[in-house]
């Protein structure tokens, strides 16, 4: 009786070293999974900041000699950074396609926003307006308005334009242009920058 005891007692105590010895294990086994996951999140995470990173990086590609060229007319008291050749490039072109947008919807309203308050003013002047009509190619053309204008003069002359570089004539004054391959130039635009915002200013009748 008491060999069966000590039998029925080691039996149980079998049990219980087992029951230990497998509940570190699987403790192990999750502690180490956890850091792996969080890993691999954070892998993630990082990559997608990287590419972000390379898409805002890609926006402006320009060179050397580009710089040059656009800053080349600048006096020595209108110096332009690399920098902020960058952004006004980047701003101009972004206005750019604004503007194709709204001269394919021909929003008249929409496009005055874009404009410099001398230039809507002069344009608005009923005698300008006549000197401009004077200088149509098509003299059945009426023009009654600065919205006549934007339709008759200013979409013909600039919708089916590309505009590739920027020249700086002042810290202030651009012009867009389109750059052909003996390095002549077509100005499609002029901008002018007004309480740090770039405006298209339309030049005035000679």
């Amino acid at each position: 009786m008491e060999k069966f005891k000590f039998a029925i007692a080691a039996i149980i105590l079998g049990i219980s070293l087992i029951s230990c010895g497998t509940t570190p294990a699987n403790e192990k086994k999750s502690k180490t999974e956890a850091p792996n996951i969080k890993t691999t999140a954070e892998q993630k995470k990082s990559q997608n900041f990287d590419d972000e990173v390379e898409l805002v990086n890609d926006e402006v590609g320009t060179d050397d000699e580009e710089y040059k060229r656009s800053t080349k007319e600048l006096s020595m008291q209108d110096t332009v950074t690399k920098k902020e050749f960058n952004e006004d490039k980047t701003e101009v072109l972004r206005i750019i396609g604004k503007l194709q947008k709204i001269m394919d919807e021909e929003n008249v309203e929409e496009w005055l926003k874009y404009i410099d308050p001398a230039s809507k003013r002069y344009y608005t002047n009923p005698a300008n307006i006549r000197a401009a009509q004077k200088k149509l190619p098509n003299k059945a053309i009426i023009l009654n308005g600065i919205g006549d204008y934007f339709k008759y003069v200013f979409i013909p002359s600039r919708k089916r334009s590309e505009v590739k570089e920027i020249r700086y004539i002042s810290k202030t004054n651009i012009k867009a242009v389109d750059v052909k391959e003996n390095g002549g130039i077509i100005v499609y635009y002029y901008f002018v920058k007004i309480n740090n915002k770039w405006l298209v200013q339309i030049p005035t009748l000679n």
